[in-house]
């Protein structure tokens, strides 16, 4: 293998793209020489992974000189074959490794590096945004208030942004999770020839054998941090139209205080049943995903992927979702999507998928579509890609 190094914002069980470096690191470790450079190394390090701590600016912060330095001379001193970053907004960094890296590989995990907000939704949710980034996003502030209204500030993240951008564009590859994130792309300049679906991995340990019961009580999961974006509050109105006698318990996994306060209220006024989980674990999300019969990804923006969708399927739960992002490329047959802040159509998925005939059906599905999600494949895709292998 290649020697790799790995520049990311920080590595932990914390979010989708930590998670993912956490996953993904030591098995890399384990085929070669693999480094790690980090903005922030709090957390534990992934074992067999030589690690330093950069403080280069993040994605609120100017550009690092010093940091550009530092990067420059720790890819000197230990030279790569292939440098992949991930989540580096610090465009002086970016500068430092192309000029340095025999082959440089983005990932992208998110938006944030093609729309100014990252959430590529128009103020207060009302509709997703599909316009490349740039004089449409200018037009946005005023029209709609995007970012934060007509004024400077906003103008100067919009270019900020357009630099990252720019920079990105420059990769010799760029790894991406879904559909919908290779269009972003396209849309904002790189060329399809470069760019790769590479969806997250899921470790062994992940996968149910067999597959739990379901609970004796009609159970519904929603697992994620708790932002307005994440669709909590939508999903409350939606249970609220099912009849109480078919109603599920809702489960509630995920952390955030503004949005759990408002989330309370809402389900308050509906006459929902809610138990507030808080953040979870891996070990204790799956076993939570054991203990529903569906999980809700109810998303209010265009999920470049939607994790917590596959770690359903692996334990062989079903998922009943907004259909936006990329959520179209794995719940297909494995359960069911519907249009974005459909709240009726969102309240008959999930009485169609406790079924108990729909439900055998989608479980079956989903346990199987899972496999394809395991992290081996996952790495042996990413080495021929180190090795300069073709897209897809």
């Amino acid at each position: 293998m290649p020697a790799i190094t790995v520049l990311c914002d920080r590595v932990g069980d914390v979010g989708g793209a930590e998670r993912y470096w956490e996953t993904v690191l030591p098995v890399l470790a384990s085929h070669g020489s693999v480094s790690l450079l980090a903005r922030d190394l709090s957390g534990a390090a992934p074992p067999g992974v030589a690690t330093r701590a950069i403080g280069w600016g993040g994605e609120d912060d100017a550009p690092s000189a010093d940091a550009a330095r530092s990067v420059a001379d720790e890819l000197t001193r230990h030279p790569a074959d292939v440098v992949v970053t991930a989540s580096v907004f610090d465009t002086a960094v970016l500068d430092a490794v192309r000029e340095r890296a025999p082959r440089w590989l983005v990932r992208v995990h998110d938006h944030r590096s093609f729309c100014p907000t990252g959430d590529r939704v128009f103020p207060q949710f009302e509709a997703v945004c599909s316009a490349p980034m740039g004089a449409s996003c200018r037009g946005a502030t005023v029209v709609r208030g995007c970012v934060h209204g007509p004024r400077p500030s906003s103008f100067r993240r919009i270019a900020e942004r357009e630099a990252l951008r720019d920079r990105i564009a420059r990769a010799d590859g760029v790894l991406i999770s879904s559909e919908h994130m290779r269009a972003t792309c396209v849309a904002n300049g790189i060329t399809a020839d470069r760019i790769s679906i590479t969806p997250p991995p899921l470790p062994d340990e992940a996968f149910a054998d067999p597959v739990a019961p379901r609970p004796l009580e009609r159970t519904l999961l929603f697992a994620s941090r708790l932002t307005a974006r994440k669709g909590l509050r939508s999903l409350l109105r939606a249970l609220a139209q099912i009849p109480l006698a078919e109603r599920p318990r809702l489960v509630v996994a995920g952390a955030g205080e503004d949005e759990e306060r408002a989330a309370r209220a809402q389900a308050a006024r509906d006459g929902v049943e809610v138990e507030w989980r808080g953040h979870l674990s891996a070990a204790q999300l799956r076993a939570a995903i054991d203990a529903a019969d569906a999980i809700a990804v109810p998303s209010l923006w265009p999920e470049p992927f939607g994790l917590v969708g596959i770690e359903a399927q692996a334990r062989g739960r079903p998922a009943v979702a907004y259909d936006v992002g990329g959520i179209g490329d794995w719940i297909a047959g494995a359960g069911i999507a519907v249009r974005r802040g459909d709240e009726s159509a969102l309240a008959a998925a999930i009485r169609t998928v406790l079924d108990e005939r729909a439900w055998k059906n989608l479980s079956a599905t989903a346990r199987a579509r899972a496999e394809t999600y395991r992290l081996g494949g996952h790495v042996e895709r990413l080495l021929d890609l180190f090795h300069g292998g073709v897209p897809a």
